[in-house]
């Protein structure tokens, strides 16, 4: 009777840490449908433009906010030892780390962003589109950062509703703002892409500043002191990036693989190409749960951890895995069972919705091994593991992944369905791998203090 609980107070607060992550995310992926909506009455240059530039700007800064996971995962074990102290210094030294990172970001897509576009587009009006959309846009990088940083810090101290409000106020400006610049409403002039940026940047920023006005506050949960931002000290510093090196490069393996892999698909020709990107995009309405479920044992996993709660850690692991794998397993048997009416969303042309529901058919399969692969693998960076999952994305990506799907479209020659299935392989591999690492326990023994 008392484990039965037990159990039923970890699934609650399983559920309390994950669903704000879960309606994070849907928030994002509404505020990407609106603008790829609006842009897309504009002209089809101007829709590649925002697509190529935004996809470029918001990698780059996923894979540098990799610094707030190192963050999370010492606030979370400093939380469960009840070591105010240390969380407010981690936290602080963290921020500043952002937003000098961010900063640093910022001026190099300001400056490199012609430079680069140059070797993907050859189109002239695509090309001064996005980089019109990346100058403007690379002005919020510099706060994107930090804001990424921001929202890990809290997730670490079990707050994950902070961030969920700061997205709909960040993304409501971004919808109200693409809404009156692009089209030049309520006397506002018409700025078609560059209104765009505008409004992401707007979004970005005045998010950026009310979520660390909050942290210095200390309304939060946690708080960040204004001089210990930049007074880094060096042993901190080192812990943060030794966590958060390893997750930006995991982060830079995936990106990485998915551009190569975008790239060889697109030489299969129009209709293989837009089945595929019309089916990922269907696709990625499931990863909103497996994301919250892998946040809430990241954080559980960090703070049982600090608290001297081995088994405890491992059961809130264990417990995010299997709900996560169920919720994903049901979206699963909606891809395979209405695949129709789902891709029917995005296309109603008949040979790119046949060949896209074929493949969010076989995408139906990798469900389970998705979840599996997002919970198991958050939940060694909550307890200091960061370099295990690195280790499996390159493995998973760079020589299963890659090299199947390049002998699909370049040897074997076959239909786009057979990338589908090449990434259900990579999925079933990567969640094998990340499972056997973590049944072997010895992220137990990780000691912060020493790494």
């Amino acid at each position: 009777m008392k484990k039965l609980k037990r159990n039923m107070d970890l699934t609650g607060r399983i559920v309390f840490l994950a669903w704000p992550v879960i309606l994070e995310m849907a928030l994002h992926m509404f505020v990407w449908v609106f603008d790829t909506a609006m842009v897309g009455r504009l002209s089809a240059q101007a829709l590649n433009a925002v697509g190529l530039g935004g996809q470029i700007v918001f990698t780059i800064t996923a894979i540098f906010a990799g610094v707030g996971i190192g963050a999370m995962a010492l606030i979370a074990r400093y939380t469960g030892a009840g070591q105010k102290e240390d969380i407010e210094r981690v936290a602080s030294q963290a921020l500043g780390l952002g937003f000098i990172i961010g900063l640093m970001v910022a001026v190099s897509i300001g400056f490199l962003s012609r430079t680069v576009l140059q070797y993907f587009v050859k189109d002239s009006a695509v090309l001064e589109y996005a980089v019109s959309y990346m100058r403007i846009t690379s002005v919020a990088a510099a706060f994107m950062i930090p804001l990424s940083v921001c929202s890990y810090i809290m997730r670490g101290v079990g707050n994950t509703r902070t961030p969920m409000v700061i997205a709909a106020i960040a993304n409501g400006i971004n919808v109200i703002g693409d809404y009156v610049l692009i089209f030049g409403y309520f006397g506002f002039p018409r700025l078609e892409v560059a209104g765009a940026a505008v409004a992401t940047a707007a979004g970005q920023i005045i998010g950026a500043v009310i979520i660390i006005g909050m942290l210095v506050y200390g309304r939060s949960g946690v708080r960040v002191r204004l001089q210990h931002m930049f007074r880094l000290e060096k042993n901190v510093v080192k812990r943060i990036f030794k966590l958060s090196i390893p997750a930006s490069m995991e982060e830079f393996t995936h990106s990485g693989g998915r551009m190569i892999s975008s790239l060889w698909i697109s030489s299969m020709g129009a209709v293989s190409f837009a089945a595929n990107s019309i089916a990922v995009a269907a696709e990625s309405i499931s990863f909103m749960p497996g994301y919250g479920f892998a946040v809430a044992a990241s954080t559980l996993v960090g703070q049982n951890l600090g608290a001297c709660l081995k088994d405890e850690a491992e059961e809130s692991a264990l417990q995010s895995t299997v709900m996560g794998t169920l919720f994903m397993a049901v979206i699963g048997l909606l891809f395979f069972f209405f695949p129709t009416l789902i891709i029917a969303v995005f296309t109603n042309l008949p040979h790119v919705m046949e060949l896209a529901v074929r493949c969010i058919r076989i995408g139906a399969f990798e469900q389970p091994f998705i979840a599996l692969s997002m919970v198991m693998g958050s939940s060694l960076r909550g307890a200091g593991d960061t370099r295990s999952p690195f280790v499996v994305a390159v493995i998973s990506n760079w020589f299963v992944r890659l090299p199947l799907i390049y002998l699909v479209v370049y040897t074997w020659r076959l239909d786009v369905t057979y990338v589908w299935i090449a990434t259900l392989i990579q999925f079933v591999i990567e969640s094998a791998l990340l499972t056997l690492r973590f049944l072997k326990r010895r992220w137990k023994d990780i000691d912060l203090e020493t790494i």
